[in-house]
Parts: C-alpha cells; structure tokens; sequence
C-alpha cells in the first residue's frame, strides 16, 4: 500500500512494457504521468466523501476576550458538515445546547449592533478563522471535528501531508479507488477507450464511499417492536361512544 504500488497496479492494467521499480524519481513519461494521475485523484476525492482517516478533533478554549481562532492548516470542512442537526461546535460547559451556527454576516452583524449579548455564543466561519461571538469564558472548551486536506501519510505514519513525498507514502483515501482513477485517465489522455475502466473507478467510489458515511441510518420500514403490551384498564361491554 504506497504510492508506487499504485502506479504499478496502474502499469500493469495499461500493459506497459515493464512494470517501474520506481515512482517519483523515474524519467519515464508514463511513469510521471501515473504520480501525477495519483495526486489528482487524492485532491478529487478528499472533497467527493467523508473518509474516516481524514477525520481530526478541533477544539478551541476561551480566554473571556478573544473572538477568533485560527482554523488548522490542513482545515477541508466540517465534520459531519455545518448542517449538523445536533450542532458542529460543543460547549463543554453546555454539552446539550449547541452553539448556534454559521450564521450570516447580517445577522451576527445586527446582533453585535443591539445592546444586549445573545444568552449563548453563536458562530461564523471567515477566512482562516472561526469566529465565536460573543466570546468564550475563561478556558470554556468548544469542541468540533473536521475533514482534514491531508490525505497522504508518510511510511512511519508520524506525518500527514498533502502531496506524494517518497514511493513509500501511503493514502489515507482507499488505494483501489485512486488505482482504477489512475488507470482510466492515463487511457483518456492516449485517446483509448476507458469506459469500463471508469465504470469501475466509480463503482469501487460508491461502494468504499458508502462505507465510509458517518449519517445516522433511519429505517422507515422496519416494524418497530414493543415488548410492553400490558394495559391496565378495562373494556366495557356497554360503553356508548360520543
């Protein structure tokens, strides 16, 4: 699992003449190709799903003053996602109320315009920053998870990064799904035909994708079964209704 066996795979489903021994550092043009495919893969598909490995706790803590804080460098979204209906962002100091939010510029703007302070804060996403207004009680912790754009680990797996370093990087998206990306855009870009290869590029998309999906599962068919049949009253044989 690394980047060179990606582009091995990829070698050998586009029947090269020899299979590299070799990624970052060859001179082949095909071989260059194929490192250049694997990063572009990454980039897509970080943004296509919510990989598990991807997944990064971020947490800020109040100082009773400040109002921004830097979002994380490798910052790709929120996790699940800003329309959480439990809320992106928990007070630890309030774990069952959520902190309202993204709101709109207008709104947070009107708020900070009238003379009183909302009873909790809400939040806003701006630039690099995240802003929490109004501001957080002394060491009060927000807690919050998020997607991280890093999608590549080095061999030791002591850093994340965003781009192929070494042919013994690995990715933390499924290496079979950037293998058939690979393949099937090597095949487009020499002008053969790559149907069925992309086919099965988004076949093993959905089907890693799927299992990836951190949604709560609702059933709307299932019957549901209740053990509690007792029923203390009484049925009458003489009761008139209204």
């Amino acid at each position: 699992m690394s980047l060179l066996s990606i582009v091995q795979f990829a070698a050998r489903q586009c029947r090269f003449n020899s299979i590299p021994t070799s990624a970052l550092s060859s001179t082949d043009p095909d071989v260059q190709q194929m490192v250049a495919f694997a990063q572009n893969a990454g980039d897509e598909l970080q943004e296509r799903a919510g990989w598990r490995n991807l997944k990064l706790e971020f947490n800020v803590i109040g100082d009773g003053v400040s109002t921004l804080y830097t979002l994380p460098a490798d910052w790709q979204r929120l996790c699940p996602s800003d329309k959480s209906p439990i809320g992106a962002l928990i007070s630890l100091a309030r774990p069952t109320i959520p902190l309202i939010g993204p709101v709109n510029d207008e709104w947070l703007n009107q708020m900070k315009a009238l003379p009183a302070f909302p009873a909790y804060p809400v939040w806003r996403l701006i630039g690099g920053n995240i802003e929490i207004w109004p501001a957080l009680a002394n060491a009060e912790v927000v807690q919050s998870w998020y997607f991280s754009n890093a999608w590549i680990s080095n061999a030791s797996i002591t850093a994340r990064q965003q781009t192929w370093q070494a042919d013994t990087d690995f990715s933390l998206i499924h290496e079979r799904i950037i293998q058939w990306y690979c393949v099937w855009n090597w095949k487009a870009s020499k002008g053969l035909d790559y149907a069925e290869d992309f086919r099965r590029y988004e076949m093993t998309f959905d089907r890693q994708a799927g299992q990836e999906d951190t949604g709560r599962v609702i059933s709307t068919s299932t019957a549901v079964i209740n053990d509690d049949t007792f029923w203390p009253g009484q049925i009458g044989s003489g009761y008139v209704g209204p």
